[in-house]
Protein backbone atom coordinates (compact mmCIF):
# COMPACT_ATOMS: atom_id res chain seq x y z
CA UNK A 1 0.00 0.00 0.00
CA UNK A 2 2.83 2.34 0.88
CA UNK A 3 4.52 1.48 -2.34
CA UNK A 4 1.36 2.36 -4.33
CA UNK A 5 1.13 5.74 -2.56
CA UNK A 6 4.72 6.54 -3.51
CA UNK A 7 3.94 5.72 -7.12
CA UNK A 8 0.82 7.94 -7.03
CA UNK A 9 2.81 10.84 -5.49
CA UNK A 10 5.51 10.42 -8.11
CA UNK A 11 2.92 10.53 -10.94
CA UNK A 12 1.29 13.64 -9.44
CA UNK A 13 4.70 15.34 -9.12
CA UNK A 14 5.54 14.53 -12.74
CA UNK A 15 2.16 15.83 -13.92
CA UNK A 16 2.60 19.00 -11.88
CA UNK A 17 6.13 19.53 -13.24
CA UNK A 18 5.00 18.98 -16.81
CA UNK A 19 1.97 21.22 -16.28
CA UNK A 20 4.03 24.10 -14.94
CA UNK A 21 6.54 23.88 -17.74
CA UNK A 22 3.82 23.48 -20.34
CA UNK A 23 2.13 26.58 -18.95
CA UNK A 24 5.46 28.41 -19.22
CA UNK A 25 5.82 27.30 -22.82
CA UNK A 26 2.26 28.34 -23.67
CA UNK A 27 2.61 31.76 -22.07
CA UNK A 28 6.20 32.44 -23.14
CA UNK A 29 6.42 35.73 -24.97
CA UNK A 30 8.01 35.76 -28.40
CA UNK A 31 9.81 38.78 -29.79
CA UNK A 32 7.59 41.27 -31.53
CA UNK A 33 8.44 44.10 -33.90
CA UNK A 34 6.99 47.58 -33.56
CA UNK A 35 7.53 49.76 -36.58
CA UNK A 36 6.42 53.08 -38.05
CA UNK A 37 5.14 53.59 -41.59
CA UNK A 38 3.87 56.56 -43.59
CA UNK A 39 1.41 56.59 -46.50
CA UNK A 40 4.28 57.67 -48.80
CA UNK A 41 7.96 58.59 -48.68
CA UNK A 42 7.94 62.11 -50.11
CA UNK A 43 5.69 65.11 -49.42
CA UNK A 44 5.22 68.67 -50.49
CA UNK A 45 5.30 71.52 -48.00
CA UNK A 46 1.93 72.04 -46.22
CA UNK A 47 0.87 68.47 -47.15
CA UNK A 48 -0.49 66.09 -44.46
CA UNK A 49 1.61 63.10 -43.43
CA UNK A 50 -0.08 59.94 -42.10
CA UNK A 51 2.10 58.06 -39.62
CA UNK A 52 1.01 54.58 -38.50
CA UNK A 53 2.20 52.59 -35.47
CA UNK A 54 2.28 48.87 -36.23
CA UNK A 55 3.13 45.61 -34.46
CA UNK A 56 3.79 42.22 -36.00
CA UNK A 57 4.58 38.68 -34.84
CA UNK A 58 2.53 39.08 -31.64
CA UNK A 59 -0.58 40.69 -30.16
CA UNK A 60 -0.51 43.43 -27.55
CA UNK A 61 -3.14 44.12 -24.89
CA UNK A 62 -1.48 47.20 -23.40
CA UNK A 63 1.25 49.63 -24.34
CA UNK A 64 2.74 53.03 -23.68
CA UNK A 65 4.86 54.53 -26.45
CA UNK A 66 6.86 57.67 -27.12
CA UNK A 67 7.36 59.00 -30.62
CA UNK A 68 9.91 61.73 -31.36
CA UNK A 69 9.64 63.95 -34.42
CA UNK A 70 11.30 67.05 -35.87
CA UNK A 71 8.99 69.87 -34.77
CA UNK A 72 10.96 72.37 -36.87
CA UNK A 73 9.74 70.63 -40.03
CA UNK A 74 6.53 68.97 -38.82
CA UNK A 75 3.40 70.17 -37.07
CA UNK A 76 1.15 67.78 -35.14
CA UNK A 77 -2.44 67.82 -36.45
CA UNK A 78 -4.42 64.94 -34.91
CA UNK A 79 -4.25 61.50 -33.35
CA UNK A 80 -6.13 59.09 -31.06
CA UNK A 81 -7.97 60.33 -27.97
CA UNK A 82 -5.36 58.88 -25.62
CA UNK A 83 -2.53 60.97 -27.06
CA UNK A 84 -0.45 63.63 -25.36
CA UNK A 85 1.89 65.97 -27.28
CA UNK A 86 4.76 67.77 -25.53
CA UNK A 87 7.14 69.67 -27.81
CA UNK A 88 8.63 67.16 -30.22
CA UNK A 89 7.41 64.17 -28.20
CA UNK A 90 4.16 62.22 -28.53
CA UNK A 91 2.98 59.89 -25.75
CA UNK A 92 0.25 57.28 -26.25
CA UNK A 93 -1.06 54.99 -23.48
CA UNK A 94 -3.58 52.19 -24.24
CA UNK A 95 -4.84 49.00 -22.59
CA UNK A 96 -7.54 46.48 -23.48
CA UNK A 97 -10.63 46.99 -21.32
CA UNK A 98 -11.68 43.37 -22.02
CA UNK A 99 -8.69 41.96 -20.19
CA UNK A 100 -6.81 40.69 -23.21
CA UNK A 101 -9.65 39.51 -25.42
CA UNK A 102 -9.34 42.65 -27.54
CA UNK A 103 -5.55 42.44 -27.94
CA UNK A 104 -4.31 44.20 -31.09
CA UNK A 105 -1.97 43.32 -33.91
CA UNK A 106 -1.14 45.08 -37.16
CA UNK A 107 -1.90 48.82 -37.15
CA UNK A 108 -2.30 50.16 -33.62
CA UNK A 109 -2.72 53.92 -34.08
CA UNK A 110 -2.50 56.61 -36.73
CA UNK A 111 -1.17 60.15 -36.28
CA UNK A 112 -1.49 63.06 -38.72
CA UNK A 113 1.25 65.69 -39.17
CA UNK A 114 1.56 68.65 -41.52
CA UNK A 115 4.80 69.37 -43.36
CA UNK A 116 5.99 72.91 -42.67
CA UNK A 117 9.60 73.03 -43.91
CA UNK A 118 11.83 71.31 -46.44
CA UNK A 119 14.27 68.53 -45.57
CA UNK A 120 14.55 65.02 -44.18
CA UNK A 121 12.36 64.16 -41.17
CA UNK A 122 12.83 61.17 -38.85
CA UNK A 123 10.26 59.47 -36.63
CA UNK A 124 11.67 57.50 -33.68
CA UNK A 125 9.63 55.20 -31.42
CA UNK A 126 10.28 53.58 -28.05
CA UNK A 127 8.11 52.19 -25.25
CA UNK A 128 6.73 49.08 -23.55
CA UNK A 129 4.27 46.52 -24.89
CA UNK A 130 2.45 43.78 -22.97
CA UNK A 131 0.82 40.58 -24.19
CA UNK A 132 -2.73 39.45 -23.42
CA UNK A 133 -1.19 37.47 -20.52
CA UNK A 134 0.28 40.62 -18.98
CA UNK A 135 3.85 39.77 -19.84
CA UNK A 136 6.33 42.33 -21.18
CA UNK A 137 7.00 41.78 -24.87
CA UNK A 138 10.61 41.75 -26.00
CA UNK A 139 10.31 44.38 -28.72
CA UNK A 140 12.38 45.42 -31.70
CA UNK A 141 11.70 49.01 -32.76
CA UNK A 142 12.05 50.35 -36.28
CA UNK A 143 11.92 54.06 -37.09
CA UNK A 144 11.02 55.68 -40.41
CA UNK A 145 12.00 58.71 -42.44
CA UNK A 146 10.22 61.01 -44.90
CA UNK A 147 11.37 63.70 -47.31
CA UNK A 148 9.65 67.07 -47.61
CA UNK A 149 10.24 68.70 -50.98
CA UNK A 150 13.68 68.37 -52.52
CA UNK A 151 15.96 67.41 -49.65
CA UNK A 152 18.93 69.13 -51.23
CA UNK A 153 17.15 72.35 -52.19
CA UNK A 154 18.70 74.38 -49.38
CA UNK A 155 22.05 72.63 -49.47
CA UNK A 156 22.54 73.13 -53.19
CA UNK A 157 21.39 76.75 -53.24
CA UNK A 158 23.57 78.71 -55.71
CA UNK A 159 26.12 75.91 -55.69
CA UNK A 160 26.83 76.31 -59.40
CA UNK A 161 28.27 79.77 -58.76
CA UNK A 162 30.54 78.55 -55.97
CA UNK A 163 32.07 75.38 -57.41
CA UNK A 164 35.69 74.95 -58.42
CA UNK A 165 37.83 77.87 -57.28
CA UNK A 166 41.12 75.95 -57.55
CA UNK A 167 42.88 73.87 -60.19
CA UNK A 168 45.80 72.87 -57.98
CA UNK A 169 46.06 69.06 -58.06
CA UNK A 170 47.37 68.89 -54.47
CA UNK A 171 44.52 70.97 -52.99
CA UNK A 172 42.64 69.03 -50.28
CA UNK A 173 40.58 71.92 -48.87
CA UNK A 174 36.84 72.04 -48.63
CA UNK A 175 35.20 75.07 -50.17
CA UNK A 176 31.69 74.47 -48.84
CA UNK A 177 30.36 72.54 -45.84
CA UNK A 178 26.62 72.64 -45.24
CA UNK A 179 24.25 70.59 -43.11
CA UNK A 180 20.49 70.27 -43.26
CA UNK A 181 20.43 70.98 -39.51
CA UNK A 182 21.35 74.33 -37.99
CA UNK A 183 23.57 74.82 -34.97
CA UNK A 184 27.03 73.71 -36.08
CA UNK A 185 29.84 75.49 -34.19
CA UNK A 186 31.96 77.23 -35.35
CA UNK A 187 30.92 78.61 -38.72
CA UNK A 188 32.70 76.80 -41.52
CA UNK A 189 36.25 77.81 -42.33
CA UNK A 190 38.39 75.51 -44.46
CA UNK A 191 41.29 75.94 -42.01
CA UNK A 192 39.16 74.78 -39.06
CA UNK A 193 39.00 70.99 -38.80
CA UNK A 194 36.85 70.40 -35.70
CA UNK A 195 33.14 71.26 -35.39
CA UNK A 196 30.41 70.59 -32.83
CA UNK A 197 26.67 69.96 -33.11
CA UNK A 198 23.94 68.96 -30.67
CA UNK A 199 20.70 67.37 -31.93
CA UNK A 200 17.55 65.99 -30.37
CA UNK A 201 16.95 62.26 -30.19
CA UNK A 202 14.53 62.26 -33.13
CA UNK A 203 17.42 63.00 -35.50
CA UNK A 204 18.95 59.83 -36.94
CA UNK A 205 20.56 61.05 -40.15
CA UNK A 206 22.24 64.31 -41.16
CA UNK A 207 22.52 65.43 -44.75
CA UNK A 208 25.91 66.90 -45.57
CA UNK A 209 26.98 68.88 -48.61
CA UNK A 210 30.79 68.94 -48.86
CA UNK A 211 32.27 70.57 -51.97
CA UNK A 212 36.08 70.65 -52.40
CA UNK A 213 37.94 73.67 -53.76
CA UNK A 214 39.24 71.47 -56.57
CA UNK A 215 36.23 69.76 -58.13
CA UNK A 216 38.40 66.79 -59.07
CA UNK A 217 39.33 66.09 -55.46
CA UNK A 218 37.58 63.15 -53.75
CA UNK A 219 35.28 63.59 -50.74
CA UNK A 220 34.39 60.71 -48.41
CA UNK A 221 31.73 61.12 -45.69
CA UNK A 222 31.09 58.63 -42.90
CA UNK A 223 29.20 58.60 -39.63
CA UNK A 224 26.27 60.83 -40.62
CA UNK A 225 23.63 58.06 -40.56
CA UNK A 226 22.07 55.94 -37.82
CA UNK A 227 23.12 58.36 -35.09
CA UNK A 228 23.01 56.83 -31.62
CA UNK A 229 22.17 58.48 -28.31
CA UNK A 230 25.36 60.05 -26.97
CA UNK A 231 28.45 61.02 -28.95
CA UNK A 232 28.75 60.48 -32.69
CA UNK A 233 31.66 61.42 -34.94
CA UNK A 234 31.18 62.44 -38.55
CA UNK A 235 34.31 62.42 -40.70
CA UNK A 236 34.62 64.26 -43.99
CA UNK A 237 37.83 63.26 -45.74
CA UNK A 238 39.09 65.23 -48.72
CA UNK A 239 41.73 63.58 -50.94
CA UNK A 240 43.51 65.82 -53.45
CA UNK A 241 43.30 65.17 -57.18
CA UNK A 242 46.90 63.88 -57.32
CA UNK A 243 46.36 61.75 -54.16
CA UNK A 244 49.32 63.40 -52.40
CA UNK A 245 47.34 65.37 -49.80
CA UNK A 246 44.37 64.65 -47.58
CA UNK A 247 42.48 66.57 -44.92
CA UNK A 248 39.86 65.31 -42.46
CA UNK A 249 37.10 67.57 -41.11
CA UNK A 250 35.42 66.24 -37.95
CA UNK A 251 31.95 66.99 -36.63
CA UNK A 252 31.25 65.81 -33.08
CA UNK A 253 27.50 65.27 -32.81
CA UNK A 254 25.76 64.82 -29.48
CA UNK A 255 22.35 63.18 -29.77
CA UNK A 256 20.45 63.79 -26.56
CA UNK A 257 17.06 63.98 -24.86
CA UNK A 258 18.11 67.04 -22.85
CA UNK A 259 19.81 69.77 -24.89
CA UNK A 260 20.72 71.82 -21.82
CA UNK A 261 22.71 68.91 -20.37
CA UNK A 262 24.84 69.09 -23.53
CA UNK A 263 25.52 72.84 -23.21
CA UNK A 264 29.24 73.60 -23.66
CA UNK A 265 28.88 77.38 -24.04
CA UNK A 266 31.00 79.78 -22.04
CA UNK A 267 29.48 82.82 -20.37
CA UNK A 268 32.84 84.60 -20.19
CA UNK A 269 36.22 84.17 -21.86
CA UNK A 270 38.92 86.74 -21.17
CA UNK A 271 42.67 87.01 -20.59
CA UNK A 272 44.06 89.35 -17.94
CA UNK A 273 45.59 92.47 -19.59
CA UNK A 274 45.46 90.85 -23.02
CA UNK A 275 43.05 91.43 -25.90
CA UNK A 276 41.47 88.46 -27.70
CA UNK A 277 41.20 88.62 -31.45
CA UNK A 278 38.42 88.28 -32.51
CA UNK A 279 36.26 89.33 -29.57
CA UNK A 280 34.74 86.41 -27.67
CA UNK A 281 31.61 84.77 -29.09
CA UNK A 282 30.30 81.26 -28.45
CA UNK A 283 30.24 80.34 -32.14
CA UNK A 284 34.00 80.99 -32.42
CA UNK A 285 36.50 78.35 -31.30
CA UNK A 286 39.81 79.83 -32.50
CA UNK A 287 41.39 83.05 -31.20
CA UNK A 288 44.70 84.92 -31.35
CA UNK A 289 46.52 87.17 -28.91
CA UNK A 290 50.00 88.66 -28.39
CA UNK A 291 51.97 89.02 -25.17
CA UNK A 292 55.18 90.75 -24.07
CA UNK A 293 58.59 89.08 -24.15
CA UNK A 294 58.89 89.15 -20.35
CA UNK A 295 55.59 87.31 -19.93
CA UNK A 296 55.69 83.51 -19.95
CA UNK A 297 52.15 82.75 -18.75
CA UNK A 298 48.63 84.12 -19.04
CA UNK A 299 45.67 84.22 -16.66
CA UNK A 300 42.50 83.03 -18.36
CA UNK A 301 38.98 83.59 -17.05
CA UNK A 302 36.63 80.99 -18.55
CA UNK A 303 33.19 80.68 -16.93
CA UNK A 304 30.65 78.17 -18.36
CA UNK A 305 27.00 79.05 -18.87
CA UNK A 306 25.90 75.95 -16.96
CA UNK A 307 26.92 75.67 -13.33
CA UNK A 308 27.50 71.89 -13.57
CA UNK A 309 29.74 72.20 -16.63
CA UNK A 310 33.51 72.06 -16.15
CA UNK A 311 36.44 73.88 -17.74
CA UNK A 312 39.99 72.63 -18.20
CA UNK A 313 42.81 74.88 -19.43
CA UNK A 314 46.00 73.50 -20.95
CA UNK A 315 49.22 75.23 -22.05
CA UNK A 316 48.81 78.64 -20.38
CA UNK A 317 52.17 78.39 -18.56
CA UNK A 318 55.81 78.19 -19.71
CA UNK A 319 55.06 79.98 -22.96
CA UNK A 320 57.99 80.09 -25.37
CA UNK A 321 58.93 82.89 -27.73
CA UNK A 322 56.85 82.71 -30.89
CA UNK A 323 53.56 80.84 -31.29
CA UNK A 324 51.99 78.82 -28.47
CA UNK A 325 48.72 76.89 -28.42
CA UNK A 326 46.49 77.18 -25.36
CA UNK A 327 43.46 74.89 -25.18
CA UNK A 328 40.27 75.40 -23.21
CA UNK A 329 38.16 72.24 -22.95
CA UNK A 330 34.57 72.74 -21.83
CA UNK A 331 32.69 69.62 -20.68
CA UNK A 332 28.90 69.81 -20.54
CA UNK A 333 26.88 68.77 -17.45
CA UNK A 334 26.24 65.36 -19.05
CA UNK A 335 29.93 64.59 -18.62
CA UNK A 336 30.72 63.55 -22.19
CA UNK A 337 29.84 66.40 -24.57
CA UNK A 338 32.93 68.57 -25.05
CA UNK A 339 34.02 71.63 -26.97
CA UNK A 340 37.63 72.62 -27.47
CA UNK A 341 38.60 76.28 -27.81
CA UNK A 342 42.05 77.12 -29.13
CA UNK A 343 43.99 80.32 -28.46
CA UNK A 344 47.15 81.00 -30.44
CA UNK A 345 49.35 83.03 -28.09
CA UNK A 346 52.28 84.81 -29.70
CA UNK A 347 55.09 85.79 -27.32
CA UNK A 348 57.32 88.49 -28.81
CA UNK A 349 61.07 87.88 -28.94
CA UNK A 350 63.63 90.44 -27.71
CA UNK A 351 63.95 92.29 -31.02
CA UNK A 352 60.19 92.32 -31.59
CA UNK A 353 59.66 93.60 -28.06
CA UNK A 354 62.12 96.46 -28.67
CA UNK A 355 60.34 97.44 -31.89
CA UNK A 356 56.95 97.13 -30.16
CA UNK A 357 58.00 99.36 -27.27
CA UNK A 358 59.42 101.96 -29.69
CA UNK A 359 56.17 101.98 -31.63
CA UNK A 360 54.21 102.29 -28.39
CA UNK A 361 56.37 105.25 -27.35
CA UNK A 362 55.83 106.94 -30.70
CA UNK A 363 52.11 106.29 -30.41
CA UNK A 364 52.04 107.74 -26.90
CA UNK A 365 53.91 110.85 -28.11
CA UNK A 366 51.39 111.29 -30.92
CA UNK A 367 48.54 110.86 -28.47
CA UNK A 368 50.10 113.40 -26.09
CA UNK A 369 50.55 115.92 -28.92
CA UNK A 370 47.01 115.33 -30.06
CA UNK A 371 45.88 115.82 -26.47
CA UNK A 372 47.84 119.10 -26.13
CA UNK A 373 46.43 120.39 -29.41
CA UNK A 374 42.94 119.46 -28.28
CA UNK A 375 43.60 121.08 -24.90
CA UNK A 376 44.86 124.36 -26.48
CA UNK A 377 41.98 124.35 -28.94
CA UNK A 378 39.57 123.82 -26.09
CA UNK A 379 41.12 126.67 -24.08
CA UNK A 380 40.98 129.02 -27.11
CA UNK A 381 37.39 128.05 -27.66
CA UNK A 382 36.57 128.57 -23.98
CA UNK A 383 38.37 131.96 -23.96
CA UNK A 384 36.51 132.98 -27.08
CA UNK A 385 33.26 131.97 -25.52
CA UNK A 386 34.13 133.85 -22.32
CA UNK A 387 35.09 136.99 -24.29
CA UNK A 388 31.91 136.76 -26.26
CA UNK A 389 29.93 136.36 -23.08
CA UNK A 390 31.67 139.38 -21.53
CA UNK A 391 30.92 141.45 -24.65
CA UNK A 392 27.31 140.36 -24.61
CA UNK A 393 27.05 141.22 -20.93
CA UNK A 394 28.57 144.71 -21.58
CA UNK A 395 26.14 145.37 -24.41
CA UNK A 396 23.28 144.20 -22.25
CA UNK A 397 24.30 146.57 -19.42
CA UNK A 398 24.64 149.51 -21.84
CA UNK A 399 21.16 148.84 -23.24
CA UNK A 400 19.68 148.61 -19.72
CA UNK A 401 21.44 151.87 -18.68
CA UNK A 402 20.24 153.75 -21.77
CA UNK A 403 16.73 152.46 -21.18
CA UNK A 404 16.80 153.74 -17.61
CA UNK A 405 18.13 157.17 -18.70
CA UNK A 406 15.46 157.50 -21.39
CA UNK A 407 12.83 156.50 -18.84
CA UNK A 408 14.00 159.06 -16.30
CA UNK A 409 14.14 161.86 -18.91
CA UNK A 410 10.67 160.94 -20.15
CA UNK A 411 9.20 161.06 -16.64
CA UNK A 412 10.98 164.40 -15.88
CA UNK A 413 9.57 166.18 -18.90
CA UNK A 414 6.13 164.70 -18.36
CA UNK A 415 6.01 165.99 -14.75
CA UNK A 416 7.29 169.42 -15.86
CA UNK A 417 4.57 169.64 -18.47
CA UNK A 418 1.91 168.79 -15.92
CA UNK A 419 3.14 171.52 -13.54
CA UNK A 420 2.97 174.13 -16.32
Amino acid sequence: MLKNKKIIYLILYILLFVGVNFSTLVYAVTTGTVYLTTNKDSYENEENIELSINIKDIKTAAYNVKIYFDDDKLEYVSGPENINVVGNQIIIVWYDLQGGIGAKEGELDKIIFKAKDYGICNFVIEGEFYSEYGQLIQTDFKECQVKIGESNTTLLNNIEEEEGISNEPNNANLQILRLNIEGIVPNFNNDVLNYYLTVTQNISNIEILAIPENVNATVEIEGNTNLKIGLNNIKIKVISEDKTQSKVYNIEVTKTVNLEDANTNLETLAIENVLLNPAFENNITQYNCEIANNQDSINILAIPEKENASVKIEGQNNLKEGENIVKIIVTAPNGFTKKEIEIKVYRRNTEEEKIYQEEQSKMEEKLEKAYEIEKVSSEITNNSVDEKNRTNNYVFLVIISLSLIVGVVFIYYKNKKNRN
